[in-house]
């Protein structure tokens, strides 16, 4: 069966390719030609590309050139004798493109110029890869039932999975994404080449706008030594650029709130709470939500074959209106702006040196404004307040060269930046303080456990906080026979201005609490931290203060070399090498974190074309891979922060929710006495000696990972594949707070002049340190006379497991390239993520972003008791399914399926059979549940998911296909499965536990629920 110049497009874009360059913006094209004298082959397209490179001595050519779409002639002494049409390289793939025996010579020039690719021509089987990647194509992005972001696009791929809704989103907005069970702080994201992930914390990336991608290239495991700085996933974007054609068009969607399927109600579900379980939580069937999207482009030649220019912008716009649970009594009117930009020039100065520009701007804005809701009745009431209104802005700019030196010599050379402006404020400026934990409300004083100020968030960050990320990169790369040698250097510099976070209303929150009656609430007394008993009946309340606020840096540098070995005619062998250095700065500009010493990460990987005619292949790869620790680790961990709360017990509770009758409750912080401040992390606001803040001998996070695939073509337009993988996280970092406590003892013992260990630390040790949990760490504490005390303090002695994360997984696919009728693909992985920890953040309690590596769970030994398990992101069984039918002329239906199983629940509740307290970090943080051990993925797992994404296209021939009308349905059968419990139990024993254990979790007003079903309405042009 015969092809168009599109069919092959998409059938090179369905398939998972392989790649020769992570994050390229480069593809392959290489191929076999008859051997004649005076033989080459011309390559045509894209941006004005014009290169012709020599066939060698065995028939065979190759070349790497930018993205795009090409002709491709062989030539003999000059004159063309026969051309491949419409040939698409792919980002970082390897295309085949071979000319038939008989025609070279010059009495046949041009009698082959219109031939047809055959489906043979080019298979789906990329013999040069030694590795797996997914490829989706604009062309594909115009006809999937897609959500209109880079993450909807990356979950397409095989061992990617949503992140957990209580971490929020990436800086504008996408949801957060999980591959290979690594957390959602490992992945990096890439535009052009730069890398526009999250700058504070890792925690997702800037995307193109949705109109201007060209191709996405999703890696979900393993790269080669060119690229680092990611232990999970990479989402790499390329942009459209312009071409001696012109082009314009524009789209608009439209998501209408009345088509949006009904919401279902959210249900108390604790089972160790008979009096509230199974009944009404949270009234959602009130909720609605609208969207409107609008797109446009223009590019096309400034100078034909010299000078390009392509122009897009995207405008996004939703309004939502969300009941809140009945513990709030509120309904939150929120709105999202998303505008896009996108800009890019292309200059051949000549036909061997490239010059590109890329300009991109993002504006993320989210406000809102919260009103009394009337559970009675259903009803919206007045005003109270506004949500912290939010605008985030991103700008950057990139500039990149390529030249070919010769026809064996090539450099690339690249330097991007990308500036980042946070602005936050709260319009009400309301200055009462919030109140949280309303579930631990004395009834006797609030009966409705609901009584709040309008104070609608408890924290605001920094006004006006800014960030600047500068990457270079060099590369060079030189053919020698058989070997494709490549070195470069890849350098980063981030930095941060004004970061941090404050208590809102008068710098202070009120919270609530409940404790076992005539025990203290934390401690033992005397020693810090230490507080006192509650009331009778176990109740209290805590005034809560949280400032941080700094100017902080990350330098990263690497440098590689790499060399891709043709061993034999059908064995391709890539060997690597990646060293990679990280140093951390505090506000002052000392070096708080410096990992200067070579830090060698090998990549390994072959390829095998059994059969020889790229129709059957073995390949696999293993490599190592570290992460620095991002710049806003340093915000709380090497600054001087304050996070403290002074305890109270309340005779009333005012209607707005604040206690009276306050009185002092004795307590040990820095002092003893009543209503002393505590902070179990000694944060009180004092700046930190850099050379404590993170052990001596502090090593930097790193995974090894290991992958074995095989894909045949098995008939024409099919082919199918098998791949296993395993990934091993073997050194994390995250902070402790066993500072005061198993550390300073060991200091004591190891240090005569302190004389004996009394259970009370004689130094001023840091209460947060950044330690390898699962090593020796060599720690420092400041002498009062001068110097440093120092101790080496290890695993058993903190009480920690040893950290571990393993991931296995197992995938199956089959797939029909596109053959101007229909395609699809079905992927089924079976896979577990399993051990001590998730990773630099915490899901179940939603510490991400500003806490990455710097969680909860490494604090205190009790708090890893029984932790090991399956992990947060383990998702046992997944299937998804996807394709394009094209069953008329002008009409086309799309589809995307997914099927997955759960992820583990957590319990966390107070320590040990006692159920008590030990580090006095609340009775919801231990794993322990009703007295017994709570090992995650004992307590059960979240629902299965089954969505199914619908789109119906009309093309007309009367407007010559270039005018489109669609309509998308996401979620047809509107199913609203939970995908995120509260972990939170508390107390069996003697305290109040915590009725919204087991319940759906809800962060911001937004409930851990799939999204019910939408229907899209939209309408393109494309010329």
């Amino acid at each position: 069966m015969r092809h168009t110049a599109l069919a092959v497009a998409v059938a090179i874009g369905f398939g998972f390719s392989g790649y020769v360059f992570a994050q390229s913006t480069t593809g392959t094209i290489s191929g076999q030609a008859p051997v004649a004298s005076g033989e080459t082959v011309q390559i045509v397209g894209g941006s004005g590309f014009n290169r012709t490179v020599p066939v060698d001595n065995s028939g065979h050519y190759n070349i790497t050139l930018p993205v795009g779409t090409y002709d491709v002639n062989l030539m003999q002494n000059g004159q063309i004798v026969q051309t491949r049409k419409g040939v698409t390289a792919l980002a970082a793939g390897a295309v085949a493109v071979d000319f038939t025996n008989g025609a070279a010579s010059s009495a046949n020039a041009q009698n082959l110029s219109s031939v047809m690719v055959t489906a043979n021509a080019i298979p789906p089987i990329d013999v040069s890869s030694t590795q797996e990647s997914s490829v989706i194509t604009a062309q594909q992005l115009k006809n999937l039932p897609l959500q209109r972001s880079g993450a909807a696009i990356a979950l397409l791929a095989p061992g990617t999975v949503a992140g957990a809704s209580a971490l929020g989103g990436g800086p504008t907005g996408e949801p957060l994404l999980s591959f290979n069970g690594s957390s959602t702080a490992e992945n990096a994201y890439y535009i052009n080449g730069f890398n526009t992930s999250d700058p504070i914390g890792n925690a997702g990336g800037i995307t193109l706008p949705y109109g201007a991608i060209s191709q996405q290239e999703t890696l979900t495991n393993g790269y080669g030594p060119e690229y680092g700085r990611s232990t999970g996933g990479v989402v790499s974007q390329i942009g459209q650029s312009g071409t001696d054609t012109w082009h314009f068009g524009g789209a608009a969607f439209f998501t209408p709130a009345g088509t949006m399927g009904t919401q279902g109600n959210l249900y108390y579900e604790s089972p160790y709470y008979p009096a509230t379980k199974g009944t009404l939580l949270d009234y959602r069937n009130g909720n609605s939500q609208w969207e409107q999207v609008y797109d446009a482009y223009v590019g096309g030649p400034l100078i034909k074959d010299k000078l390009f220019f392509f122009l897009a912008a995207e405008a996004d716009r939703t309004s939502s209106d969300l009941i809140q649970p009945n513990t709030q009594n509120q309904e939150y009117q929120t709105h999202t702006t998303d505008p896009k930009y996108y800009a890019k020039i292309d200059w051949n100065i000549t036909d061997s040196n490239i010059l590109s520009l890329t300009s991109m701007k993002n504006n993320y804005q989210y406000g809102g404004s919260v009103y009394n809701y009337d559970y009675a009745d259903k009803a919206e009431g007045t005003p109270v307040d506004y949500l912290n209104s939010e605008k985030q802005e991103f700008t950057v700019n990139v500039l990149k060269f390529t030249s070919y030196i010769t026809d064996d010599l090539t450099l690339n050379a690249m330097i991007g930046k990308m500036d980042g402006t946070y602005t936050y404020s709260n319009p009400a400026n309301s200055t009462l303080p919030a109140i949280l934990d309303t579930q631990y409300q004395n009834p006797a004083y609030c009966p409705s456990t609901s009584c709040l100020t309008n104070q609608a968030s408890n924290t605001i960050d920094s006004p006006n906080q800014k960030s600047e990320d500068v990457n270079l990169r060099f590369d060079l790369t030189y053919k020698l026979g058989d070997h494709t040698l490549q070195a470069g250097i890849d350098n980063e510099t981030t930095n941060l201005r004004n970061a941090g976070t404050t208590t809102t209303g008068p710098g202070y929150a009120w919270i609530y609490g409940n404790a076992t009656p005539g025990q203290p609430i934390l401690g033992t007394p005397g020693i810090a931290p230490y507080v006192g008993l509650p009331d009778a009946n176990g109740y209290y309340a805590s005034k809560y203060t949280y400032v941080t606020a700094a100017s902080v840096e990350v330098q990263q540098r690497a440098q590689y070399i790499k060399d891709t070995w043709q061993a034999t005619p059908n064995l391709l062998l890539n060997l690597g090498l990646r060293n990679d250095t990280f140093t951390n700065y505090n506000p002052d500009g000392e070096p708080y974190v410096r990992l200067t010493k070579p830090q060698w990460a090998p990549r390994l990987g072959f390829s095998w074309d059994i059969l020889g005619d790229s129709s059957m292949k073995l390949f696999g790869n293993a490599g190592r891979y570290y992460l620095a620790l991002p710049a806003g680790v340093a915000i709380r961990e090497a600054s001087a922060s304050i996070y403290t709360n002074s305890y109270y017990t309340y005779t009333g509770i005012t209607p707005n929710g604040l206690p009276t009758g306050i009185t002092p409750i004795a307590s040990c912080g820095q002092t003893c006495g009543a209503g002393v401040p505590v902070s179990p992390n000694n944060e009180y606001g004092e700046l930190l000696d850099p050379k404590t803040v993170a052990a001596q001998n502090l090593g930097a996070e790193y995974q090894d990972s290991f992958v074995l695939g095989f894909q045949q073509q098995f008939a024409q337009n099919w082919d199918y594949g098998l791949t296993a993988t395993w990934t091993k996280l073997h050194r994390i970092i995250d902070d402790t707070a066993e500072g005061t406590s198993e550390i300073c003892q060991q200091l004591v013992n190891q240090n005569p002049s302190l004389g004996t260990w009394n259970g009370t630390c004689p130094l001023n040790v840091n209460g947060s340190i950044l330690v390898n949990p699962g090593d020796t760490n060599i720690i420092n504490v400041a002498n009062p006379a001068g110097g440093y005390y120092t101790a080496d303090v290890n695993a058993i002695e903190m009480g920690f497991p040893q950290p571990k994360r393993n991931y296995y997984s197992l995938e199956a696919f089959v797939e029909h390239v596109w053959d101007g009728k229909w395609t699809a693909k079905l992927d089924y992985v079976y896979s577990k993520s399993y051990g001590t920890t998730e990773g630099p953040v915490q899901s179940n309690i939603g510490q991400g972003a500003a806490s990455v590596s710097a969680t909860e769970q490494w604090d205190f030994g009790q708090l890893m008791q029984y932790s090991n398990g399956v992990q947060a992101n383990s998702r046992k069984h997944v299937l998804k399914g996807y394709g394009t039918y094209q069953f008329l002329p002008e009409w086309s239906v799309s589809a995307i399926l997914t099927l997955a199983s759960g992820t583990p629940e957590s319990c966390l509740g107070a320590y040990g059979p006692l159920q008590t307290d030990p580090v006095g970090y609340g009775t919801e943080a231990y794993h322990w549940c009703d007295g017994q051990p709570a090992v995650p993925g004992t307590t059960g797992y979240t629902p299965w998911l089954h969505t199914l994404d619908l789109a119906l296209e009309y093309r007309p021939e009367w407007a010559q296909k270039k005018l489109a009308f669609q309509v998308q349905i996401r979620n047809v059968t509107n199913e609203q499965k939970i995908t995120q419990v509260y972990p939170g139990l508390g107390s069996t024993a003697g305290g109040a536990s915590d009725p919204l254990y087991k319940s759906a979790d809800i962060v911001n007003g937004v409930a851990a629920v799939e999204t019910p079903r939408t229907v899209q309405f939209g309408v393109t042009y494309d010329w």
